[in-house]
């Protein structure tokens, strides 16, 4: 074996591990967490998965589904679903990000994916789901959200930055390769 598929191999392994530990947080994290009552944003049902599948493979032609699938069995209640007259227009999956700092240890959550069905778009409901999902967080004690989308996604940035996100780095290869994305943030506590 040569040492290009060694190091292949080894980075595989290392980003499997790396998001099993992250699962394994995340669900340690939510154990306690406390639902508040929100205006059509609701959490991931098992009937509504299929459509979320649907929306995600229109708004993401290169994200694996096992993803979604994964989240909705282990993270259900932090993947929000946000409605209109009990239709799924659109979801938003977080996971949780322990950080360490001078007082302790904050926790931050992560949004691993978001999208709204194209003919929802511009209505409102990415930026109600964004808002009614960061209010619960603020109620479980996560002091910020943060996450990574393309530079060239405008529509999208615009909306973060509506609800107040703030661009605070720079970064290639997260978002897929040879992409550069934002790192975005929107300070909650």
């Amino acid at each position: 074996m040569d040492l290009t598929k060694v190091h292949f191999t080894l980075n595989v392994y290392l980003i499997s591990f790396e998001r099993l530990v992250r699962d394994i947080i995340s669900t340690l994290c939510i154990r306690k967490w406390r639902q508040v009552e929100k205006e059509n944003v609701v959490s991931i049902e098992d009937s509504m998965l299929p459509e979320i599948i649907r929306i995600q493979a229109e708004g993401f032609e290169t994200k694996s589904r096992n993803g979604i699938r994964r989240y909705s069995k282990r993270l259900r209640k932090i993947f929000y679903v946000v409605l209109d007259q009990d239709r799924v227009v659109g979801y938003c999956i977080y996971y949780i990000k322990p950080v360490l700092s001078l007082k302790g240890i904050k926790k931050k959550s992560v949004i691993y994916s978001i999208s709204i069905d194209k003919e929802f778009r511009r209505k409102g409901y990415g930026e109600k789901l964004l808002r009614e999902s960061a209010r619960e967080m603020g109620v479980n004690g996560i002091t910020s959200i943060l996450l990574y989308v393309n530079v060239n996604n405008i529509p999208a940035i615009k909306l973060y930055e509506k609800v107040g996100f703030k661009t605070t780095n720079e970064i290639k290869d997260i978002c897929g390769l040879k992409e550069t994305c934002y790192e975005m943030e929107l300070k909650i506590l």
